[in-house]
């Protein structure tokens, strides 16, 4: 494995001089497109958004919120 010594102000590997490998394109796409488990007693924020008055039915629909 080729080691990479870090330029000044560089982000690295916390304790050492080598810079983290870059990821892929697959590799970001791959970690973005993973599901996210919902938090417990997390709100949804289009139909708190809808409620404050910050959005309206059609952009509810929009963005696939329920109406209640």
């Amino acid at each position: 494995m080729k080691r990479r010594i870090a330029a000044p102000g560089a982000p690295t590997i916390p304790g050492t001089a080598v810079t983290p490998r870059r990821r892929t394109s697959d590799e970001i796409t791959a970690a973005m497109s993973r599901p996210v488990p919902s938090v417990p007693d997390q709100g949804d924020l289009v139909e708190h958004w809808h409620e404050c008055g910050l959005l309206d039915d059609d952009e509810v629909d929009a963005l696939g919120g329920e109406q209640q």
